[in-house]
């Protein structure tokens, strides 16, 4: 499992938006979104192009903190 960080999510709605983006990524298995901190974890980890993922997230109208 890994972690990122995400920038912009305010509701309930928000995190399942991100979810949904981030679980559409070849090789993730596993999303799990904490909008109290921002974090995303997804897994497993080994399998998920970042960028991939990362322009996923951008491409559903948020951030992914370097």
């Amino acid at each position: 499992m890994k972690k990122i960080k995400v920038r912009g999510m305010q509701t309930p709605d928000c995190a399942a938006t991100v979810s949904k983006a981030v679980s559409t990524v070849n090789g993730v298995e596993t999303v799990n979104v904490n909008l109290a901190t921002g974090e995303v974890t997804y897994g497993p980890s080994a399998c998920v192009d970042m960028s991939i993922l990362k322009e996923a997230v951008e491409q559903a109208g948020y951030e992914v903190e370097e």
